[in-house]
């Protein structure tokens, strides 16, 4: 009885966060844009890309790409000025192999080890995206317990 009434109010909430979610980002979100990017092909975008020395040379349309691939995640992102950055895109055969950022107030946040989690999760939805990888200097925002928290059970790898 105590289990089933538990399942019903964590399904209420969670249908209730998703519908806030939802709400958030038709507020901040180019539905026009979205599609636009999401008819992109991610392979065309990396192999447009030049990640020589620096890496800073990224298609315009790669992180807005990969953003409009996120899913409630993207409200916490967006939310709080933040978004991912790429740091290295390889691609492989036809599977891209990413490793991944954090920008704006997203990169020293507690929730950090959901967030990036999170972020992996739905972007790993994509087909053909076969590995996500974050930027160890994720965890130069973070000391002590919280480092060793991301590092041992945020469930991501950092390189």
């Amino acid at each position: 009885m105590d289990d089933d009434i538990t399942d019903m109010y964590r399904d209420q909430i969670r249908l209730q966060m998703h519908e806030e979610v939802s709400r958030r980002l038709q507020e901040v979100i180019d539905p026009r844009e979205d599609a636009r990017v999401l008819a992109l092909s991610l392979v065309q975008l990396v192999e447009g890309s030049d990640f020589e020395v620096g890496g800073d040379l990224i298609h315009p349309d790669l992180v807005p790409a990969l953003m409009a691939r996120l899913g409630d995640v993207r409200a916490a992102l967006t939310g709080h000025d933040g978004a991912i950055t790429v740091r290295e895109a390889r691609v492989d055969v036809s599977a891209i192999h990413l490793v991944v950022g954090l920008d704006g107030a997203c990169v020293a946040c507690g929730a950090a080890p959901g967030t990036l989690s999170s972020i992996q999760n739905d972007l790993l939805e994509d087909s053909v995206i076969q590995s996500v990888q974050f930027d160890e200097g994720i965890l130069d925002s973070f000391d002590g317990i919280v480092r060793e928290f991301l590092i041992e059970k945020s469930g991501v790898t950092f390189c």
